[in-house]
């Protein structure tokens, strides 16, 4: 549970208000989105007015609503840093995106697709089958009806994946690495709470590379913040090209917050969900 009195909101998108004397990148009446604070001793987005530094805002993808727009930057940064710098994903790798209709995964699908990557993803359902592909997966595969090693190997033509991207955690980290292909490299977002396997045999006979993504190590450089919020500038080009699209489930006003957050743990929601504020 978060501590009192904190203002839970990692990211959000509006329209600036006012701005200090030094500040140069922005003016009043500029639509923006960010990612920014929600953790303790840091003021959250659950809120009307939010105080960013103007190096960590950019400026709001013209053919996104607000709340479509405030559901980007943490998916976009965190499967951004996952595939393109810590897997170096690479043009013709095999990339599986386990949950690939997720809001991590979902975002993981598509920028696999724009490295010129194969990307097949895991997912629970046919609809959400058809939603990965019509983002651009080559191969959806039913992980409840399927057996999802054999599929990888018959996809890929290979041992496994050349990349796997873990939005999952704990029920499918170890998987993720069985799925590997020799000298495959696995990242994971989702944070496992433990080590699930207690033979490292396998994947050092297989040379692979684990890694792991929490996009809020930037919080202790300035540089890094810059740099992720580069990334939002590129996803903002991306979205208005059309290259790139955000699924956004439902829409929360923000006295239901518990309600969102009880469709988030219940795995119901495919994509994202938003929180409106009132004005």
């Amino acid at each position: 549970m978060p501590a009192e009195g904190v203002i839970l909101g990692m990211e959000g998108s509006g329209v600036i208000e006012a701005t200090g004397s030094a500040v140069t990148r922005f003016k009043a009446g500029d639509e923006v989105y960010y990612w920014d604070g929600g953790f303790i001793g840091t003021q959250g987005n659950y809120a009307q007015f939010k105080i960013v530094n103007e190096h960590y805002a950019a400026r709001k993808p013209r053919s996104l609503s607000f709340p479509e727009a405030a559901v980007l930057p943490v998916v976009v940064i965190t499967s951004w840093e996952a595939l393109y710098d810590r897997a170096r994903l690479e043009s013709g790798d095999y990339l599986l995106v386990q949950g690939g209709a997720g809001g991590l995964g979902h975002i993981g699908v598509q920028l696999g697709k724009l490295r010129g990557a194969h990307v097949a993803a895991t997912v629970s359902t046919q609809s959400k089958a058809t939603i990965v592909q019509n983002l651009g997966a080559d191969r959806a595969i039913l992980y409840r009806d399927e057996d999802v090693a054999a599929a990888v190997q018959a996809w890929s033509g290979k041992d496994g994946a050349d990349v796997v991207f873990d939005t999952v955690g704990d029920a499918v980290f170890g998987q993720s690495i069985d799925l590997l292909a020799t000298y495959g490299r696995l990242v994971s977002a989702a944070y496992p709470s433990s080590w699930p396997k207690g033979d490292l045999f396998v994947p050092a006979l297989k040379n692979v590379e684990i890694a792991f993504e929490a996009m809020g190590h930037a919080l202790r450089s300035h540089e890094l913040r810059v740099k992720q919020t580069r990334i939002l500038e590129i996803a903002a080009q991306y979205v208005d090209e059309g290259r790139l699209r955000v699924v956004l489930d439902r829409v929360y006003p923000l006295s239901q917050a518990g309600e969102a957050q009880k469709s988030l743990e219940s795995g119901e929601i495919t994509g994202r969900l938003a929180l409106e504020i009132p004005h």
